[in-house]
């Protein structure tokens, strides 16, 4: 009998009973696993006073320029002990003295010719006094010629004296008024003699004053208190007229012109000037500065300086008034007292001239505002913002809301969100609706 097909049987039968034993549906029940929640930075929004603010840029510059330009020609024979660039000076320090030899010279010519023509002017005087002397005197001779005459005509008629007596008496009068024509003639030249005397004195008294002048400016003196920001000048050097020589920053006042855009500009301005022109039906935009200044809109220049930023106290001074071609900004200047002078107890190092500042203005505290971040806010498909909030069962939600004002990096939000409402500081993602959150709340709106 073959035996050998039954010994197949056993692997056969082994191998179904493996096979029903691995598909055998477990009798182990698993536990439900635990949904994954996604970990994101929260902040609670409340009801606060806010600041409303806008930040412009600029360079810091300084408010008065002044150049030493020469007036006159000569050598530099003394220049301040070292004067360059960055040398500080005081009013009315001597900064350059041109040789005066020339216009002493001058001056001493000058007074020559005034006293010269002074002594002629006098003189003049006294010929008119003498001349009026001799037609007072000629003018009783002549009357006492002409006397005579009628005496001897009388004679003469009556047959007592001859013709010949009466000619002479005739040729003596006519002498007589000959001298008194004369001095009367001299006498009416003097007003025009002395017109040109005085005239020639004017003449030398304005050369005079062009040479003290020209003294004077060899003389170059520091107008303010300044910093030198250029200088061309060495001692023994020679100096031609309208040559610049040095260049001179005042340092006791920094401006900047703040460039701000038109929209943050305008919100800051209908926030803090809006409610006293509630009323008002014409708006003066040349008074812009005045409107600040009732509003008490407050100005600072701010400087980053070694990680830190250095807030200094500014004054609007004056608005530019039109829209820059190429940033389509507007200025606003505001100026700086003591720009250079660091104060350690402030942390304010000095502001030095040419540094990139920021210009920022501040309208006084508003309450009962709402304001996020400008980062949380979104915007959906069809352009409406939003920002991503924390539901009451921790989880991911959309809220639409209304926005207003922009306010430095921040941004008011006028409906939509209340106070206690949380707000997602970033993106999550994924950004679906109904996602479980894993909160960590970040105090302070600024975070």
């Amino acid at each position: 009998m073959n035996l050998k097909p039954l010994l197949i049987v056993p692997p056969v039968v082994l191998g179904i009973w493996g096979f029903m034993l691995m598909t055998k549906p477990s009798e182990t029940v698993s536990e439900p696993q635990e949904q994954a929640k996604l970990a994101v930075r929260v902040m609670t929004v409340t009801q606060e006073p806010l600041v409303l603010s806008a930040t412009g840029y600029g360079r810091v510059e300084a408010v008065q320029s002044w150049s030493a330009v020469s007036q006159v020609e000569g050598r530099a024979e003394d220049v301040l002990a070292e004067l360059a660039v960055g040398t500080v000076v005081e009013k009315g320090e001597v900064l350059i003295q041109i040789d005066p030899t020339d216009y002493e010279l001058e001056i001493a010519k000058t007074e020559a010719n005034i006293a010269a023509a002074q002594a002629t002017l006098a003189e003049l005087t006294q010929q008119e006094e003498n001349t009026r002397s001799l037609l007072e005197i000629e003018q009783r001779v002549f009357e006492v010629a002409q006397a005579e005459f009628d005496r001897i005509l009388t004679l003469s008629q009556n047959g007592t004296v001859t013709q010949s007596s009466l000619d002479t008496e005739r040729k003596s009068l006519l002498a007589e008024e000959n001298t008194l024509i004369g001095l009367q003639n001299t006498l009416a030249l003097y007003p025009a003699q002395r017109a040109s005397a005085e005239a020639t004195l004017a003449v030398r008294q304005a050369e005079l004053a062009e040479a003290q002048r020209g003294l004077a400016n060899t003389t170059i003196t520091a107008p303010f208190r300044g910093r030198v920001s250029e200088e061309a000048i060495e001692a023994n050097q020679f100096v031609s007229v309208g040559e610049t020589l040095l260049t001179l920053d005042s340092i006791d006042v920094a401006e900047v012109v703040g460039a701000f855009q038109p929209q943050s500009f305008g919100n800051l301005m209908r926030a803090a000037v809006g409610p006293q022109l509630e009323n008002v039906t014409e708006v003066d935009a040349t008074q812009v500065i005045e409107y600040m200044d009732q509003s008490n809109v407050a100005a600072f220049v701010e400087l980053d300086f070694a990680g830190e930023v250095a807030r200094y106290p500014a004054q609007p001074q004056r608005f530019r008034g039109s829209i820059d071609d190429e940033t389509g900004t507007l200025g606003i200047a505001v100026q700086v007292s003591e720009p250079l002078v660091s104060k350690p107890q402030q942390q304010t190092p000095p502001l030095e001239f040419g540094s990139f500042v920021s210009v920022v203005l501040e309208a006084q505290p508003e309450t009962g505002l709402i304001s996020v971040p400008r980062a949380v806010l979104q915007q959906d498909d069809a352009g409406q913002p939003f920002v991503y909030t924390v539901s009451a069962d921790d989880t991911l939600a959309l809220t639409s809301v209304t926005v207003g004002a922009v306010t430095g990096d921040r941004i008011i939000i006028e409906g939509g969100l209340t106070d206690g409402d949380r707000v997602l500081l970033s993106t999550p993602s994924p950004s679906v609706p109904g996602l479980a959150l894993e909160i960590i709340t970040v105090d302070g709106a600024d975070q």
